[in-house]
């Protein structure tokens, strides 16, 4: 019986479960990528990463940003399991993408960025509100039962409840957009016009951009010098040499993947 492999894009991770960051190994690789992008997102440049597949780009992609970390509930609201920032937004490009649909799907990915920053302020928020309605109510209950009180006595509306919900509405508008990075994943599927979408949010936004791809695409790219010229950074995701397997394999931090194979290849 075959095992089944590991699904190549990790599934929403959920409280209490275990999460594909277990089993991910940090290699040289990885922190080179992570330096490129931290290059990026501080120069607020676009940066291009290639490699060829299963390499572990998408992978690495996804433990930068931290999206295995996030659970959504509903198209707008979503968490995290963990109370670490969320600054980063990963954007798998679809195989249909017309720069409408771009323009609607990294929209939406930065309200749940959005929303994982403000649900601390918005808990704090409704808790003040809680305790202002149970106080009026209270109040309102020990009128009611005073002797000889009447409707005509009814005090003034107490403008504390409003005051405070508008006070928070404030605090949350005055928040700013998270997002300092946008990784791109599987951008050899954009066209040219999608590409011309992708530098309208770059220009329009303070966010730096990765666009990570297989081999070719920064010279595809180049033939879209609006484009070009605000990549900054070009980074090679290289597979690991013989002495970084070794070294891996010395620290008995085989992958699950490889040892189910390593063991069947001895059985035979």
């Amino acid at each position: 019986m075959k095992t089944p492999l590991p699904h190549r894009y990790p599934q929403p991770a959920s409280k209490g479960t275990a999460t594909s960051s277990q089993a991910f190994v940090e290699t040289i690789e990885y922190s080179r990528f992570v330096e490129f992008c931290d290059a990026c997102r501080h120069f607020r440049y676009i940066g291009l990463c290639y490699g060829p597949p299963g390499i572990g780009k998408t992978l690495s992609a996804v433990r930068y940003s931290r999206a295995e970390k996030i659970i959504a509930h509903n198209r707008w609201t979503s968490e995290t399991t963990d109370d670490l920032p969320v600054d980063t937004l990963l954007y798998t490009t679809s195989v249909v993408n017309t720069p409408s649909r771009i323009s609607q799907d990294i929209n939406m990915a930065r309200e749940k960025v959005m929303s994982i920053v403000l649900d601390p302020l918005r808990r704090e928020g409704s808790a003040a509100l809680d305790l202002i309605r149970i106080r009026d109510e209270k109040r309102r209950k020990e009128l009611l039962e005073t002797p000889g009180f009447s409707p005509h006595d009814w005090p003034s509306v107490d403008p504390t409840y409003f005051e405070t919900h508008k006070e928070y509405r404030a605090k949350e508008r005055a928040v700013a957009d998270p997002t300092t990075l946008i990784l791109v994943d599987e951008a050899d599927r954009l066209q040219m016009n999608s590409l011309e979408q992708m530098r309208s949010i770059f220009d329009e936004g303070t966010a730096g951009m990765v666009l990570i791809g297989m081999p070719g695409i920064e010279k595809r790219v180049a033939r879209f010098p609006h484009f070009y010229s605000r990549i900054g950074f070009v980074h090679e995701f290289r597979p690991l040499d013989a002495s970084q397997v070794q070294e891996l394999l010395e620290k008995r931090r085989t992958p699950a993947v490889l040892s189910s194979r390593t063991s069947k290849s001895l059985r035979k």
